[in-house]
């Protein structure tokens, strides 16, 4: 949110879940839906075509349909100062299409952020300790995974250059949100801090990145 106040932000896979938006749009909680209020001006790009129309038609959104590792074919010509890619980097079979791609929305002071599991996340490792492997909890969407230095590569062979990284812990809705009871709710995130402030940063549950494009490249 910070990153994207008061600039021109173009987020891909924007909408999160077909199923999901309407629910967390009429509950304040959808991420587009809370850029709109900060952002000078905020463009969306996804590949659920009929949800892109529809957001579109009620909305009022700005918004295009269009495939993460074809954008060339995507009518959208401007450039924006943050590119916005949460989550989706993950569900991409050829991530250099796409960072391809993002390169003609950039000028020369644009950046790059994005967001993605991390794969040595404390549960996840506890997880695959005991024998429950990914094929019992990985999300079936998910092709690979990217880890601070994997991904720092990848970015770097593509032309971008680090900016900012860290590690995000979060409360998910399934978690929290939804949990019945001002007194159960308030229980589970305050165990989730506390886990969080028993764990090394690293280990927190998703990793996010900041990059821009090289002078050079």
């Amino acid at each position: 949110m910070d990153l994207c106040r008061g600039k021109d932000v173009l987020h891909l896979g924007f909408i999160q879940h077909s199923h999901l938006y309407e629910k967390l749009i009429a509950e304040g909680k959808w991420l587009h839906g809370q850029l709109r209020s900060v952002a000078k001006r905020l463009a969306g790009i996804d590949y659920l075509a009929s949800d892109v129309e529809a957001i579109s038609a009620k909305y009022g959104y700005e918004c295009y349909a269009g495939d993460a590792m074809r954008l060339e074919g995507v009518p959208l010509r401007d450039t924006f100062d943050v590119i916005l890619c949460g989550e989706l980097i993950e569900h991409i079979e050829n991530p250099g299409l796409m960072l391809d791609g993002i390169k003609r929305f950039m000028h020369a002071d644009s950046v790059l952020a994005i967001t993605t599991p991390n794969p040595w996340c404390t549960q996840r490792i506890d997880l695959v300790n005991r024998g429950i492997l990914e094929d019992r909890w990985l999300n079936n969407e998910h092709v690979c995974w990217y880890t601070y230095g994997t991904l720092k590569q990848l970015l770097q062979r593509k032309g971008f250059e680090e900016v900012d990284y860290g590690y995000y812990f979060h409360q998910s809705s399934e978690s929290v949100y939804s949990t019945p009871g001002r007194f159960l709710k308030s229980l589970r995130i305050a165990k989730k801090a506390y886990f969080a402030s028993r764990v090394k940063p690293q280990n927190y549950e998703g990793l996010f990145f900041v990059s821009r494009l090289r002078s050079n490249a």
